[in-house]
């Protein structure tokens, strides 16, 4: 038992020695939807709602092609419902700390790479409101507290994009389906998805 340890530690110890490390910071826009069941059942309907995402990245290349890219994001969604009363205007704001680890496939040359990415993300929920407006007056719920809604905190799921690179610039987009059940309510299934377009820079 001890060899093998002995000898995956030296086979990690290589990797890090002929991998390259890169850091960068990237933002954008969040455009993010809900779906919400009860026993499996379609109850509500949302429209695309706008957000945004910014952080930090790193990029551990292996080789020219493949690279592992863990992210750690501040995340804002918005989701509105498809319809409302007339003269009100209501949104849910879902706010995460969110970290990707993605595998990235390059292509290309120094200057100019397109890529593709995969892989998992697990997010915290830090704050989670409904907010309304009618006639000048606002108000919020938070989800976590409200009974109807009964939000948790963890959230999980796999994603994917695409993107280009020109010298130390990058332009990406990227969907992130959710997996976990957002909400606490005995029978109700709410899951969090999003697409969103990003640019970043690397250091």
């Amino acid at each position: 038992m001890r060899k093998i340890f002995l000898l995956l530690f030296c086979v990690l110890l290589a990797v890090g020695v002929n991998a390259q490390i890169r850091y960068g910071v990237k933002a954008g826009g969040t455009f993010s939807n809900i779906s919400e069941k009860y026993n499996g059942e379609k109850i509500s309907e949302f429209k695309l709602g706008v957000g945004f995402n910014l952080g930090g990245v790193l990029e551990y290349s292996f080789s020219e092609s493949f690279a592992l890219q863990p992210e750690l994001l501040y995340v804002m969604n918005n989701i509105k419902p498809k319809e409302e009363e007339e003269g009100v205007s209501s949104r849910m704001e879902l706010q995460f700390i969110q970290l990707p680890i993605n595998l990235k496939y390059k292509m290309g040359t120094e200057n100019l790479k397109f890529y593709v990415t995969a892989g998992p993300y697990v997010g915290y929920a830090v704050s989670a409101k409904l907010k309304a407006e009618s006639e000048g007056i606002s108000g919020a719920v938070d989800l976590f507290e409200w009974d109807e809604f009964k939000a948790k905190h963890l959230n999980f799921g796999i994603g994917a994009g695409l993107g280009i690179e020109v010298s130390k610039f990058t332009v990406g987009v990227g969907y992130q389906h959710g997996l976990a059940n957002l909400t606490g309510v005995d029978q109700v299934s709410i899951k969090l998805g999003s697409f969103n377009l990003s640019v970043g820079y690397f250091f």
